[in-house]
């Protein structure tokens, strides 16, 4: 055998070995996502604040669940349908597909577009056919990502817009809405595909008060929860976004999935087995108040909050259902007092934080009094917690979170300060500080670290 021959024989080795990497690496890829933010729109249109910051947290959160995840943002209407081929070529062969919007989008005769920047778009007095013709010409057709999505033979597809719901011709800015009619009109989706629209059909979804929209900083917090179904997901989604919006806002999905239940996160921890075993056929015993009340007192959060979701579907809402929740807060509280102890067990810290946040959501309705207080509480303890792990963009996540339902805690905006300060957004921190030590009574505690760090910054 030839030296020449050897050598062919062995590039032939290398070649087949390395197609079967590349194989065995499509194969482990199983979730692909486009993920799209549009805010840079011309005037005529409207600009919108939020809607790039949207886009980068939920691009964040879809690469940490094992998404591959194509990421554009201010994409024209070419750029958008080039990211759509792309995203289509490497849908086949996963098990999870997901689209994501974040801009203005419309209905047009019927059925909704997405509007990419500089689209050029101009309906004036057209007639629906005139219209329809224009948007297919300028606009991205919502049907079109839904389809090319089912066409790949994904079995579980996803389409989430987080859109404004009406002409972009007469936009209120305190909205992600562009008139006071009109809307995106409801959508049928094929077998295996969700449709998630921020807010009801014809309605306005609001951009948010802080760095994210109500509705993708509700949705990316329980996207990240272990345990959670798709389903349930978007479940506690719309239950924490009505919650925030005072029900203004009322997310709706169009689901036709089907086959085995998908956890995104992954499966919820194990729960501690029961001291006793309940005998087979014996009803569950409903805990106490009294009961419910000393396991948040010892701190088991686990065993509280199952307590008083059996007690809730028992018996509906207790007389004082926020005392539990406010106790286990006060306790994370306390253990993020002490940094040095509190960061080995931060990870335990922050799962107790996730299970207050579903707690609220599922114990406690928007009109409770307490509710947006807990809610509040508990995205500022969460973003506490994330600090300490120094996933510092989360921590900013959690912090605009609490923001929006409390917009005047002066210890919430020193929080988030640091966070920024931690990402080198020092101008974004100084504003927070500064507004913190305004709002802040001159002797308390928010005061002084306010002033103390613009005095550091100087």
């Amino acid at each position: 055998m030839t030296i020449t021959h050897c050598i062919r024989i062995f590039s032939a080795v290398i070649c087949a070995l390395a197609l079967t990497l590349n194989l065995h690496a499509a194969d482990t890829t199983r979730r692909v996502a486009l993920v799209i933010g549009n805010s840079r729109y011309e005037a005529a249109v409207g600009p919108l604040r939020n809607t790039v910051n949207d886009a980068n947290a939920m691009a964040k959160t879809l690469r940490a669940l094992g998404f591959t995840v194509i990421e554009e943002t201010n994409v024209t209407r070419d750029k958008l349908l080039a990211a759509m081929l792309k995203f289509r070529t490497k849908l086949r062969g996963a098990e999870v597909g997901l689209f994501y919007f974040a801009g203005h989008g419309i209905s047009v005769a019927g059925a909704n577009y997405l509007i990419p920047v500089r689209s050029g778009y101009k309906p004036d007095a057209a007639d629906d056919t005139a219209r329809r013709l224009l948007a297919e010409t300028k606009l991205f057709n919502a049907e079109q990502a839904v389809a090319e999505m089912s066409n790949t033979g994904v079995a579980c597809n996803l389409v989430i817009l987080d859109a404004c719901r009406s002409t972009p011709l007469a936009r209120n800015p305190a909205l992600r809405d562009a008139a006071k009619t009109g809307g995106l009109v409801e959508m049928n989706p094929p077998a295996g595909s969700l449709i998630a629209f921020s807010t009801d059909a014809g309605r306005a979804a609001s951009d948010g008060e802080g760095a994210n929209g109500i509705y993708t900083a509700e949705l990316i917090t329980h996207l990240r929860t272990p345990g959670l179904t798709i389903e349930q997901v978007f479940k506690r989604t719309r239950a924490g976004v009505m919650d925030r919006s005072g029900g203004a806002q009322i997310p709706a999905e169009y689901s036709r999935l089907v086959g085995d239940d998908i956890f995104l996160a992954g499966p919820a921890p194990a729960a501690k087995p029961e001291k006793e075993a309940i005998p087979k056929g014996q009803p569950v015993r409903i805990p106490t108040l009294a009961e419910i009340n000393k396991l948040a007192a010892t701190g088991d959060a686990a065993g509280c909050i199952e307590s008083l979701r059996r007690y809730v579907r028992k018996n509906g809402l207790p007389a004082a259902p926020s005392v539990p929740l406010a106790t286990l807060l006060d306790q994370v509280k306390e253990k993020l007092r002490d940094k040095k102890s509190a960061t080995p067990r931060a990870d335990a810290i922050l799962q107790t934080c996730d299970l207050i946040l579903g707690a609220i959501s599922d114990c406690l309705p928007a009109e409770q009094p307490q509710s947006a207080t807990l809610f509040a509480k508990a995205h500022s303890r969460r973003g506490d917690t994330l600090i300490l792990l120094g996933r510092n963009a989360e921590a900013l996540e959690s912090f605009d979170a609490a923001l929006t339902l409390a917009p005047t805690d002066a210890y919430i905006l020193c929080n988030r300060a640091t966070a920024l300060l931690a990402l080198d957004r020092k101008d974004e921190a100084r504003a927070d500080f500064t507004k913190a030590a305004t709002i802040a009574a001159k002797k308390s505690g928010a005061h002084k670290l306010a002033t103390e760090a613009l005095a550091t910054m100087k």
